[in-house]
This record gives structure tokens, sequence and C-alpha cells, in this order.
């Protein structure tokens, strides 16, 4: 080989491997730069992780109630600064359904018993108890009914058989029973008598034992609307009375 056809071969030669070793080094550099982005990316996603889950990371009850920033911190009084219900705790109560704190505060007592005497006779609706004084004793009396043998009746008759029962409990001293101290005043203002019996339809007692609880039936035919019973155990003026509603529909 005569030494030009050599010497173009070398030259050749080193050109190809000037170039591979180029090609090389631009790969490595583009392997270092994606490293590096990677790291770069996977640092900033663990500052971003961190910082979620601190104080700005929302919490999944905020994301299901659509409110405020409930990871703050709490006030003393339950309210979370720059929340969005923070600008209402002071006016509303945390309960769903709360009366608002600037109502002013009910003044009676409920499920208190009523007490009615000579002087204080008492009006109560059926079903509560009443405590009725009387110059020899005390009873809780208990009024409830009408239970109706009609409904869905139409068209709505304008009267119809009423059972009432009325309990007497915890008595103490003497209680007399009288079938004609118990009346209905219906809502035209016309008095009714009813019909007084046992619960098993016998006479009904004349008194009611001490510690012994004594069961009556009422029985009477009266108009649809709204009554009242009234019990008058010392005859003439009325102790008690139990508003009620007679009802077809």
């Amino acid at each position: 080989m005569s030494s030009a056809n050599h010497t173009s071969v070398a030259s050749g030669r080193g050109s190809r491997a000037f170039a591979l070793g180029s090609r090389r080094a631009r790969l490595a550099a583009i392997a270092a730069a994606v490293l590096a982005l990677g790291l770069v990316v996977s640092l900033s996603g663990m500052l971003s992780s961190g910082g979620t889950t601190g104080a700005h990371r929302p919490s999944p009850a905020r994301s299901l109630a659509g409110g405020g920033d409930l990871s703050r911190p709490a006030a003393a009084d339950g309210s979370r600064s720059g929340s969005a219900v923070a600008g209402t705790s002071s006016h509303h109560s945390a309960t769903y359904g709360g009366l608002p704190s600037w109502l002013p505060k009910p003044k009676v007592h409920v499920n208190r018993i009523l007490t009615a005497s000579a002087a204080h006779p008492a009006l109560s609706i059926q079903g509560d108890a009443v405590a009725v004084e009387l110059p020899h004793g005390r009873v809780l009396a208990t009024a409830v009914g009408p239970e109706v043998p009609e409904e869905g009746h139409f068209p709505v008759p304008a009267s119809t058989p009423c059972t009432f029962i009325v309990t007497f409990a915890s008595a103490s001293g003497t209680i007399p029973l009288d079938p004609a101290a118990f009346t209905f005043l219906d809502d035209h203002g016309h008095v009714h008598h009813p019909r007084v019996t046992a619960m098993d339809g016998g006479p009904p007692p004349t008194t009611v034992p001490p510690g012994k609880t004594v069961s009556l039936r009422l029985h009477d035919v009266l108009p649809t609307g709204d009554g009242g019973l009234a019990w008058a155990p010392e005859g003439g003026r009325t102790l008690v009375g139990w508003d009620y509603t007679v009802e077809i529909d």
C-alpha cells in the first residue's frame, strides 16, 4: 500500500473515532441532564408533599364539608381563624338546627307536671299527668283519648262514639270517684255527661285507694272537632281539664 493511501485510511479512521467519541459525549451529557432534571422534579415533589401534609393540606373533612380550612388550629370557642365557619360561630349554635344565642332563654321547664287545686285549676292536654291536690288527698290524673270506631269515612260524620281512659295513680289520702264529676264540653259549647265504667265495663270504684292505680272508661257520642274533658272531684268547680280533638278522617 502506498503512503498516500495509508494516510487516507488513517485519516478516515480517526475521523470516525472522533465522531463516535463526540456522540458518546453528547449522550452522556443528555443522560446527566435528564438525571439532574429527575432529581429536581423529585425534590420539588417531596417539598410539595411536605408542605401539604402540614397546615396547608386540605383535610378530608374540609373536602366533604366544602367549608373553610378545617386544618387550622381551633380557638378556645371552637372557631377556626380564616375559615368560613369562624365568622358565624359566635352567632349560631355549633349543632345543626340549634337556636341562635340571641334568642331569650325559656323560663318554663319542659316535661314538668302541672299542679291543680281549688285555688289554681289546671288545663293540660291528653296524655299529660296532672297532680291534683284535694282537701283530703293528692293524686296524679291522666286522660287519654278519644278512641273512635270510624276512620277514613267520607263524608265525615257530624259525630261519633268516643272513648276516653282516665287513670289515677300515686294516690294519698282519700280520693273520691264520682261519675257525675266528669263532663265533656264540645266545640259548640254543649255539655255532655259521659257514661263512666271500670276498665272491664263494670261499675266504677267509688274511691282511689292510697298507693293504688285506678283507670276508668268514659263513653259518649261527641261531635267532630275540638273539645275539653273536665273533672270536678269536689262538685261544681272544675279542678283539672284536658283538651282533645275528635277526628274521623
